[in-house]
């Protein structure tokens, strides 16, 4: 069995026990939404992506301003063009959306089968990226 990872990176594919709350919560370090992919055996994850200031202001200890984008559609809509939670900068919030190779969706694939948890990721190339960026 894989150790849990809240921040997969790159095509992965994992083996967590049945066990694992964390697994069984399909957890996820980056905002994901569920995806209909017309198998009920199988959870299909699409990453959002991430809130970044326009202006690239930081934070008082120099960090980069980021924030988790609202799963619901409507709420996501809601934080676009918002003022940067840095007071002192006048910057708006935009989506940096989740892309891998050749601009495809970032997937999450979940399935459990008897004492196991199968999970993969598909096309995660950015995520190392955004870590960096963001200090994630």
């Amino acid at each position: 069995m894989d150790p849990f990872h809240e921040w997969p990176d790159g095509n992965v594919r994992l083996v967590f026990d049945a066990s694992d709350t964390d697994a069984r919560k399909h957890v996820s370090g980056w905002a994901m939404r569920n995806t209909n992919n017309h198998n009920c055996h199988i959870l299909k994850k699409s990453c959002l992506g991430v809130l970044v200031c326009a202006l690239h202001c930081t934070t008082p200890d120099g960090g980069k301003i980021h924030m988790r984008p609202a799963i619901c559609d409507k709420a996501r809509k809601k934080q676009l063009g918002k003022q940067c939670p840095n007071g002192s900068c006048q910057g708006r919030l935009e989506l940096m959306p989740c892309r891998g190779h050749c601009g495809y969706p970032v997937t999450h694939f979940w399935r459990q089968e008897n004492n196991v948890i199968f999970f993969q990721v598909t096309d995660l190339t950015l995520s190392l990226h955004l870590m960096d960026l963001f200090g994630l």
